[in-house]
């Protein structure tokens, strides 16, 4: 096969990033959005946003990922060829510059139907060139890379990858399509995964042959054992004991929780006092056979929740068990149902104090699937200390997320009294970024009116003592023609006197 290299193919590589915007918008932010684009315009598309900086941090996770393939055309004298690879769509140029000097001479003896692996390079104008490329047995496979699935759309799901650099880059999301996810099951968010890179022509990326971790496939045995558990159980009476055939052999924590229904009677204060003692066998037993079906439920019983916030803490403290991990996952899946309750969040609360970082991060991330400000003010109705801790769990990139999502309402929120605390605490989250400088003006509008609120005054005082010298200048600048008066009134003399300080 006689090829040539287009012009599209042979020219220069742009370097793709995103460029710090000169209004100090966020990083992250910028994918779509030119430097010059208003506060207003990213309000409209908090979603494009957010996938833009998905995709961004997708490219940096994935730059080094590398692709099988073999040589099908290669030309010595111009010192050029192409890679086939069924994970690519098109024959991909490369050139013998990006080999080394061995591989250099080997292909020049003979390179066509040799195997290489190679890193893509996006040269734009759908053109792409193999990078990195180096000669490698016909016995290589393909590599696979690990993920969870976050969350699912029509079409199929996104799956964050742990793989490399994943865990320095948390907001990565690679789509994979419904036809290459046969083993998963639809729905289910925070499972483990493996799969392999697609990239078409257009350089989008893919997951394919996405397949359960070996940790689900663990999980997925005792889902169906809970099914014949449960199928057993319902020939029991309403209100009766389950039969001496499933307590034989059952452990103190499962005799303790045999009752059928769930109420408050069958989680007693002396399971949570076991639980505190239990070993991690016992723990997991517990978990796996009485809790784990019915978690999103018991979380938000007055009861129920005391033990499973029991069981999160014992789960801290012991090695060797994978509570911690499911817990996360299910919480993850049911966030917005949980945290509508207040035992709810009281488990959300002490997932977000025991648990690992990495799975701290996982449950704050949540709010980024928060889109509306109906969505934040449901959970703040009974959640917003979750959510100034969570806030504490997030990078930048995501805080001015957060932050954009209630772009236009905070003069509303900072005046209610079950929104300013956590608003307060968003602010004070922000000031010291850059994204702040997009928020100031809306705060900026309404200082004076909200200094004087009974409950925005408490926001202001707190963005005085947190803000850097810049910003604090600006905002004590808003008081100046009117501090004979602000210094008498009933609330707002406490901002001048923070002010003052």
């Amino acid at each position: 096969m006689d090829r040539t290299r287009s012009v599209s193919e042979s020219q220069s590589l742009p370097t793709h990033h995103f460029k710090k915007s000169q209004d100090n918008s966020p990083p992250g932010t910028a994918g779509s959005i030119s430097a010059s684009s208003s506060l207003s315009s990213l309000q409209s598309v908090p979603n494009k946003a957010r996938k833009e900086f998905a995709k961004y941090s997708l490219s940096k996770v994935l730059a080094d990922y590398t692709f099988l393939g073999n040589i099908v055309t290669f030309k010595p004298q111009e010192a050029y060829g192409f890679i086939r690879s069924e994970q690519v769509t098109g024959d991909v140029f490369f050139s013998l510059n990006h080999m080394d000097s061995t591989d250099k001479a080997n292909c020049t003896t003979g390179a066509l139907g040799k195997w290489v692996n190679f890193v893509i390079k996006d040269c734009g104008k759908k053109s792409m060139e193999a990078r990195r490329v180096t000669l490698v047995p016909s016995s290589t496979t393909v590599s696979y890379l690990s993920g969870r699935v976050m969350n699912w759309a029509k079409i199929g799901c996104f799956i964050q990858v742990n793989s490399g650099l994943g865990l320095q880059h948390l907001h990565n999301r690679l789509f994979a399509p419904l036809v290459e996810t046969n083993e998963l099951v639809i729905g289910e968010v925070g499972n483990e995964v493996t799969f392999k890179v697609h990239v078409d022509r257009s350089f989008r990326l893919e997951g394919r042959d996405v397949k359960r971790g070996e940790k689900n496939d663990e999980v997925s045995k005792e889902k169906n054992n809970a099914k014949v558990r449960k199928a057993r159980r319902r020939a029991v009476t309403e209100g009766s004991i389950v039969g001496n055939e499933e307590d034989e052999g059952a452990t103190e924590g499962e005799k303790l929780m045999s009752v059928k229904h769930i109420t408050n009677e069958e989680f007693s204060d002396e399971l949570v006092i076991a639980v505190e003692s239990m070993d991690a066998c016992d723990l997991s037993a517990l978990f796996d056979k009485q809790l784990k079906t019915r978690l999103s439920t018991l979380a938000q019983q007055p009861v129920g929740s005391k033990v499973v916030v029991a069981v999160i803490k014992r789960a801290a403290r012991l090695e060797g068990i994978n509570v911690e991990e499911k817990i996360t996952r299910m919480v993850m899946a049911n966030f917005k149902i949980i945290c509508s309750t207040k035992q709810g969040c009281a488990v959300v609360q002490a997932g977000l104090e025991n648990f690992s970082p990495a799975n701290k991060v996982m449950l704050a991330e949540q709010l980024l699937e928060l889109d509306t400000v109906d969505e934040f003010s449901a959970l703040w109705v009974h959640g917003s200390h979750i959510f100034s801790t969570m806030l504490g769990s997030l990078d930048e990139n995501s805080l001015a997320m957060v932050g954009f999502s209630l772009s236009g309402h905070y003069a509303n929120l900072s005046s209610h009294i079950r929104h300013y605390k956590p608003v307060r605490a968003l602010l004070v989250s922000l000031v010291n970024t850059d994204s702040f400088n997009e928020i100031l003006p809306e705060v900026e509008q309404e200082l004076v009116s909200l200094a004087c609120n009974k409950f925005g005054h408490f926001i202001i005082s707190a963005l005085i003592e947190s803000s850097p010298s810049s910003i604090k200048s600006r905002l004590i600048s808003n008081f100046t023609s009117k501090i004979a008066i602000l210094s008498i009134h009933q609330v707002c003399h406490t901002v001048i006197v923070t002010a003052l300080e």
